[in-house]
């Protein structure tokens, strides 16, 4: 809910795998502001004895994207679901334009376990409880969601009537996919909020091994220096000791197959975080350590 534009589609997504007491969940959909905007949300939590515990993300793959973790609780005799959304993990959005307006809903859910969709009110709060931004969360899909739109996919991509250039950009899979992990591209800034003042960033190639080649600073001083990623992770500890560090990643090559992408994994404390950044020769992309 930190920023206010209209998609113009949404993929919905519901999975749900069982792990004896604890189940994992996954959904996907929107959240229609008063102003009739709306914005690609996504929810994936797990639930042992009516605890809530996961995440949410905002403005999936967009100029604001932004992870908030959450908790709540399902009350199976009463059948209500709700959670709160109480702490930023990143975003995309300048520091300046932060807005801690967190997400708190509660509504009506008859089975956990197998419900398909659900919709409703929320409220926005901020941190000392003082009311933001409303609106209404609409999380809505069935598993066959996904099957279809790889099955779209494929006819596209089999056409011979669309060229290649347009099926690279049109590849429906692809927008799913991408909703998965946030991606860093060409001059965008990642805001990750760390809790912890010594942290571990790991870099890796966590596909194909092509060469990709990168320098990479920690507050404009070089650490690595014409560094090829590698199948094994590169760790790099960095201790905080102001309130921003900044991270920068430079694409030297884009090795043998574009685009130059390095997976980046920030181990704060018990948390992970992980992200991949896609730049082409001569871009860069940032990460900045922001201190709680």
């Amino acid at each position: 809910m930190y920023l206010r534009r209209i998609l113009f589609f949404t993929y919905f997504l519901l999975g749900a795998t069982a792990y004896g007491q604890l189940t994992a969940y996954e959904y996907m959909g929107v959240i229609k502001l008063n102003d009739s905007a709306f914005i690609s949300y996504k929810l994936a939590f797990e639930e042992v004895d009516g605890r809530v515990q996961g995440y949410s993300m905002a403005d999936l793959g967009g100029k604001h994207e932004t992870k908030s973790n959450i908790k709540g609780i399902y009350d199976s005799e009463n059948k209500i679901f709700s959670f709160a959304e109480y702490d930023i993990v990143y975003t995309k959005s300048p520091l300046g334009e932060v807005d801690m307006c967190l997400i708190n809903f509660e509504g009506k859910m008859r089975n956990l376990e197998n419900n398909k969709a659900f919709s409703g009110d929320f409220k926005g709060l901020y941190p000392d409880k003082s009311s933001c931004l409303d609106g209404m969360l609409i999380m809505s899909a069935t598993e066959e969601a996904q099957a279809r739109i790889a099955k779209l996919d494929k006819k596209i991509q089999k056409s011979k009537k669309v060229s290649q250039e347009l099926k690279d950009r049109i590849s429906a899979k692809r927008s799913v996919d991408t909703l998965t992990m946030s991606i860093v591209r060409k001059n965008e800034n990642l805001n990750v909020f760390t809790k912890t003042k010594d942290v571990v960033i790991s870099i890796y190639d966590s596909g194909k091994v092509d060469d990709d080649r990168i320098n990479l600073f920690v507050d404009d001083i070089l650490i690595l220096e014409d560094y090829s990623i590698e199948k094994a992770k590169k760790q790099i500890p960095i201790t905080i000791t102001k309130k921003t560090t900044v991270v920068r990643v430079e694409a030297l090559t884009e090795g043998t197959s574009a685009p130059n992408t390095v997976k980046v994994e920030i181990k704060d404390g018990p948390s992970l975080i992980t992200t991949r950044t896609s730049l082409k020769t001569g871009e860069k992309a940032e990460l900045t350590l922001v201190r709680q």
